[in-house]
């Protein structure tokens, strides 16, 4: 199962950006036709829906993560789940 969980760091954020923030990455998740599983204040959590495609749409929606500075310089945790791997994505990916 390919998964990915958020964490984003609610410090020096108001409600409203929060919101924001969690509304747009849901959005990049949902270009992707990925699920969301859990949606918690501050917290999402994506996970495959057993199609082939579903590595590389991950991918796709990490990479526009990525590339939006309003989600990664609020993320506090963000790991990448490949089966029973998991990787840090903010150390090994997004902040390099």
């Amino acid at each position: 199962m390919y998964k990915v969980e958020i964490i984003f760091n609610s410090k020096d954020l108001t409600q409203s950006d929060m919101d924001q923030i969690c509304e747009e990455t849901d959005q990049i998740f949902e270009r992707e036709e990925l699920s969301c599983a859990d949606r918690q204040p501050g917290k999402r959590v994506y996970l495959d829906r057993g199609r082939k495609q579903d590595y590389g749409r991950f991918w796709a929606a990490i990479f526009a993560m990525k590339n939006s500075r309003k989600i990664t310089d609020h993320l506090q945790e963000c790991f990448w789940y490949n089966g029973n791997e998991k990787e840090n994505l903010i150390t090994e990916f997004i902040r390099n």
